[in-house]
């Protein structure tokens, strides 16, 4: 049963290999407080993970407001990395949400550890039915990593097409690392504005408007035979307007839009305490949205053919994309 926990912690399948490797959590007790108890108290602890992964999917969809010519075309690998604010390392565990769990010396809400928290965290978490103490399990700890970000790779790929339209493609095929499947599809739209005004094209910088749509698919095979799977769903839009200016190699650009999305997180199958009799069927179902105002600041290097982009994007998780690619006009 610690394997429901890794999915909890997981959740994103790009930070889930830290947590599997914890190993350190009680599971078995914290289950004896029910599904409901269950339910709240992962929601709170991956929504930084779920949120922040939202965050990195939307962006990176652009390195210069120019459109390609028609059948010009461009393909780029990149990473993105959204950075979790520091109110997301904690979050206020508040007993009236509870039906069984409480903090051990604790009478009322206090901060605990999201998985994106302190990672030497200690306490205990009682769990009790009416007044009588049936079990304890250690707080669940942060993951131990170095920085703070929930990071997600793409490749993506661009055709100009005429009248100044441009259709952007991000694409990963089903992949599957040892018990976890994985699969990817974006598409995006970026249409030249500047042709619309008269006289504007003395103005020497280039500007478009973009909207894009991502979805993510993931399962982890927590026991195949036995059709226990936990799966996640993500999706995005992002609605752009964007500006660049191209001065020799260089190219710097900029954007401001909109960013939302929204997430599922599922673990179906049954599911048995060990030791015991009780099973939990398809335990674990946690719903996420995020959205908000971006903007971003970035700059592109172009040798030949094959360009280096990196830019920063000012939102709630701000975010960092590093991309390598070859572009053909």
């Amino acid at each position: 049963m610690k394997k429901l926990l890794c999915f909890c912690f997981a959740g994103l399948i790009f930070n889930g290999s830290q947590a599997f490797g914890q190993g350190n959590v009680d599971v078995e007790e914290i289950l004896q407080a029910g599904l409901n108890d269950l339910n709240t108290y992962m929601g709170y602890y991956v929504e930084p993970a779920a949120k922040g992964f939202m965050y990195s999917m939307g962006s990176g969809w652009a390195q210069t407001a120019k459109t390609h010519g028609t059948l010009g075309f461009d393909l780029k690998f990149a990473v993105s990395g959204a950075a979790v604010p520091g109110q997301y390392e904690t979050f206020s565990f508040n007993p009236a949400e509870f039906e069984k769990i409480r903090v051990k010396d604790a009478s009322g809400p206090v901060q605990l550890p999201t998985l994106y928290g302190n990672p030497n965290a200690n306490g205990t978490l009682q769990i009790y039915e009416g007044d009588l103490l049936i079990a304890e399990a250690d707080i669940p700890p942060g993951i131990d990593i170095p920085v703070k970000y929930v990071p997600a790779p793409l490749i993506q790929g661009a055709v100009g097409l005429p009248a100044g339209f441009e259709i952007i493609g991000r694409f990963i095929p089903k992949t599957t690392i040892e018990d976890t499947e994985i699969s990817q599809w974006g598409l995006g739209i970026k249409h030249d504005i500047k042709q619309y005004f008269e006289g504007i094209n003395i103005i020497p910088v280039d500007f478009s408007l973009l909207v894009a749509y991502n979805s993510l698919d993931a399962r982890y095979y927590i026991n195949e035979v036995q059709g226990q799977v936990a799966s996640m769903n993500v999706d995005t839009w992002t609605v752009q307007g964007l500006v660049s200016k191209k001065i020799s190699i260089l190219t710097v650009y900029g954007s401001i839009g909109y960013n939302s999305g929204s997430s599922d997180y599922s673990m179906r199958g049954t599911y048995q305490i060990n030791g015991t009799s009780e099973q939990f069927v398809d335990p674990v179902q946690l719903d996420y949205e995020a959205k908000g105002a971006m903007g971003t600041l970035g700059a592109r290097l172009k040798f030949g053919p094959i360009f280096l982009n990196g830019d920063y994007t000012f939102q709630e998780f701000n975010t960092v994309n590093v991309g390598l690619g070859v572009s053909i006009k």
